[in-house]
């Protein structure tokens, strides 16, 4: 595997730098997932990833968990969301030694196994020290994990045995399912996410348009709008035809992907360069995406060309304003050589830089260099263009002319935002009154600390906008916000931001009764809060053994309380105890049941004869062991504390057992260990203490 491994590492090594910084830039939540009903095979496929390379180091090591609800059947919802733990060990990558067999015929697969398992993934071949070796094994760490997602994204096949992906092939048509993935309990970065979807509705997927393709000499840049399809495919292949059409090639194995985001501010479109072989035969070119679950869609539209030869010369704007005098003053550049090959220049215009441009002065003679107009627009783009006979004529870049004005409009006030039970939200505002004003922009943000992005690429005319939030996404609430702008493109700051909550439909994730304590004339519960932000209250119920129904305890309010003594208990009786978590929206969930016993305390001298706690390290483990003479034994509970720490219910094992192993151990740690037995009755002994260091 290792041969394989360094061969296709080799060979897309040029990828690297590029998409580490590309993916580095871009603020991802922790966790992103999506799912896809296959009607055909009468399943659903679902995908999330980690969102940063500290998440993904968790998820190796410690995994992830995935839930279903079912919410809606026959379009129908239910009264209590049916709920289905997909996942009873949390999902890590399959072992190293299955990987091989894939990775034999499958490159992404080979990438993932060397990302996750491999020794060496070098940024570098030096032989750095000190701060330059840290920071080379962080960009080590980033290059496996973006190394990773990258080839997930191509091989639905490799996400699956990267812990990455989820096949459910339980499942009944009609039904719609809510997944819900999450980090496992008390992970240093806890996150989750979810997704909804309809069994047996397979939406097919989407034909690319508009495609198209600028000639050069000898080359041809294709591009096509990389946003439209952004939620269905990640990466895509270039095929190629020299027969009209009649049969395409692909020209790599290796598709691509977008990587002409800036920062924050991914580019909308795609670009291609293929170079050809010469200016006289026809090529045709079309596209196919790739989606994360590795499906290949429909060929896109066709487009078809040939290459053009190209005016050595190109024209440059070199001074360009308007004077005192309302005039338009245009100089430019051109290298007198190229004076012989054109027919002259002519001026273009247009109101937006990528509008379409319109001839402002034509006849322009091929020796002049520079143009006084009258009159001209007050703002707005200019070309010049270098006209020839047979030759393609080239342009320069545009540039923007216009008055001096650098005051903003006033910030848009009164904004107000109404979401219905469809997740449709109504944005209104007070119309500005400046007399240059051109539009308003809308931002809107899914998380309060978040930066507010544009929702549209235009200007918006009217101050009313309609927006749909997607019901999918599991963030409870959105942020707008929006802007003047005047016809300077003089933007003014962002109006007041305001909040709006999406119709709820998710039940919260339910609590999760930890541990308990029989103390005598009172049980203490200990339980772990519903790990959603947006909980009203978490209420514990008890009912004794018999009892038709339940007793209320007490109501907590939020996440704050994780613990409660029941003093209200009687000696020999047993207790039932459950958890009801409430959001804001009134949905609830419940806790699984935890039955107790109550009893009095024990007996003084009703203890363990002895216990003893040795370190094996070179099987790295401890061993726990212990004797009693005590009568009616049902069995032994073990507590366990590392450092200064508190202890913790670790393990209960029946009666017979008097030993067990602690795997679970760092280096240079003190860990301490606590043995009580439990007694016929509901009594238990004394708790037996003692400590090792590893």
């Amino acid at each position: 595997m290792k041969e394989i491994m360094k061969y296709t590492l080799v060979t897309v090594a040029v990828l690297l730098s590029i998409i580490t910084v590309n993916y580095a830039q871009k603020k991802a939540p922790q966790l992103v997932m999506a799912a896809r009903a296959i009607k055909d095979s009468n399943s659903i496929l679902v995908r999330w990833a980690p969102g940063n390379a500290a998440m993904w180091r968790q998820g190796i090591t410690s995994g992830f968990i995935l839930e279903r609800y079912a919410v809606s059947r026959n379009r129908q919802p239910l009264e209590q969301p049916e709920y289905t733990l997909l996942t009873p060990q949390p999902i890590k990558p399959a072992p190293v030694e299955q990987w091989e067999p894939v990775a034999q015929r499958n490159s992404q697969a080979a990438i993932i196994a060397q990302a996750i398992y491999g020794k060496d993934f070098q940024v570098s071949a030096d032989d750095s020290k000190g701060l330059a070796k840290i920071y080379n094994q962080s960009l080590e760490i980033e290059q496996r994990y973006t190394f990773s997602l990258y080839a997930a994204d191509i091989s639905f096949e490799a996400a699956l045995m990267a812990g990455w992906a989820f096949v459910d092939k339980h499942i009944q048509p009609g039904v719609r399912y809510f997944y819900r993935i999450k980090t496992v309990p008390g992970a240093a970065h806890a996150d989750s996410s979810g997704v909804l979807v309809n069994a047996g509705e397979t939406e097919a997927l989407p034909v690319i348009t508009q495609l198209s393709g600028a000639y050069g000499d000898k080359t041809v840049m294709l591009t096509w709008d990389y946003s439209l399809y952004k939620s269905y495919y990640t990466s895509y292949f270039v095929e190629k035809s020299v027969d009209n059409g009649k049969s395409f090639q692909r020209l790599s194995n290796v598709p691509v992907t977008n990587l002409n985001g800036n920062g924050d501010k991914p580019s909308s479109r795609m670009y291609f360069m293929d170079s050809l072989a010469d200016n006289e035969q026809q090529y045709q070119y079309r596209i196919r995406g790739i989606s994360v679950f590795g499906e290949t869609g429909p060929p896109s539209e066709m487009v078809s060309g040939k290459g053009n030869a190209q005016l050595a010369y190109v024209p440059n704007m070199k001074r360009y304003y308007i004077d005192k005098a309302g005039k338009l003053q245009l100089q430019w550049e051109f290298d007198e050589k190229g004076n012989k090959e054109i027919t002259g220049f002519s001026i273009n215009y247009a109101e937006r830089e990528n509008g379409k441009y319109v001839t402002l002065v034509k006849n322009i003679a091929p020796t002049d260099r520079k143009l006084s107009y009258e009159k001209p627009p007050a703002s707005g783009y200019y070309t010049i263009t270098a006209l020839t006979g047979n030759k393609g004529s080239r342009t320069s870049f545009p540039v923007l002319v216009q008055a001096i004005d650098s005051t903003p409009p006033a910030v848009p006030s009164g904004l107000m935002a109404v979401a219905d039970s469809n997740g449709v939200v109504t944005l209104k505002w007070t119309a500005n009154r400046d007399k240059d004003l051109l539009g308003y922009k809308v931002f809107r943000g899914m998380r309060l600390e978040e930066e507010l992005t544009p929702l549209v690429d235009s200007i918006w005319y009217v101050n009313k906008y309609s927006d749909t939030l997607s019901m999918r996404m599991s963030n409870p609430k959105a942020y707008y916000a929006v802007a003047a702008l005047d016809k300077r493109y003089n933007q003014s700051a962002l109006s007041q931001v305001v909040e709006v909550k999406k119709p709820a439909v998710i039940p919260p994730s339910p609590p999760v009764i930890s541990n308990y304590t029989v103390k005598g004339d009172s049980i203490v519960i200990h339980w772990i809060n519903s790990s959603d932000k947006d909980i009203q209250s978490h209420t514990l119920y008890k009912r004794e053994a018999g009892a038709a129904n339940w007793l209320t305890v007490q109501a907590f309010p939020g996440r704050v309380t994780a613990r409660y003594a029941d003093a209200d208990v009687a000696a020999g009786k047993e207790y039932t105890y459950m958890l009801e978590v409430k959001n804001e929206a009134g949905l609830t969930a419940r806790s699984e049941q935890l039955t107790v016993t109550a009893s009095t305390a024990p007996s003084k001298g009703n203890s363990l004869t002895r216990l003893y706690a040795v370190a094996h390290t070179d099987k790295r483990l401890v061993e726990v062991t212990w004797d009693d003479k005590l009568n009616g034994v049902t069995g032994y509970q073990i507590y366990k504390a590392s450092g200064e720490g508190r202890y913790a219910l670790w393990k209960t094992i029946p009666a017979g057992e008097k030993g067990l192993y602690d795997t679970e151990v760092k280096p240079n740690t003190l860990y301490k260990y606590a043995v009580q037995a439990l007694l016929q009755g509901g009594t238990f002994s004394d708790m037996k203490t003692v400590s090792v260091l590893y």
